[in-house]
């Protein structure tokens, strides 16, 4: 594998503690700061597969409170009978629209 020049800088903002913590870790494995954010970055560590259905019922959880207030709103629409959705309504609508098929992708992928 032929080597590369490294010439391209990151800049990162950290607290103490969390450049602390970066760097102990990097001692911990023998290796360089850099190294070790490199390796970091090139392969995250995995989620457990707890954390990953917690996160699965919170979107659910989301969702379903998104679909309650779009129900309360259409009730609403019903009772003074408008005829056409405010441009704004539709707007949210349509983002609603793109987010759930965004999180859909995201989970059936």
């Amino acid at each position: 594998m032929k080597h590369e020049n490294r010439t391209e800088i990151v800049k990162l903002r950290l607290t103490p503690a969390e450049k602390e913590q970066i760097r102990k870790q990097a001692e911990k494995e023998h290796i360089t700061v850099s190294d070790y954010i490199r390796r970091v970055a090139a392969s995250p560590p995995e989620i457990t597969r707890k954390e990953y259905n917690e996160a699965i019922e919170k979107t659910i959880y989301e969702i379903h409170k998104i679909g309650t207030n779009i129900n309360q709103i259409a009730k609403k629409y019903n009772e003074y009978q408008y005829v056409e959705p405010s441009q704004e309504l539709v707007r949210y609508l349509e983002r609603m629209f793109d987010f759930t098929e965004m999180i859909q992708k995201c989970i059936c992928e």
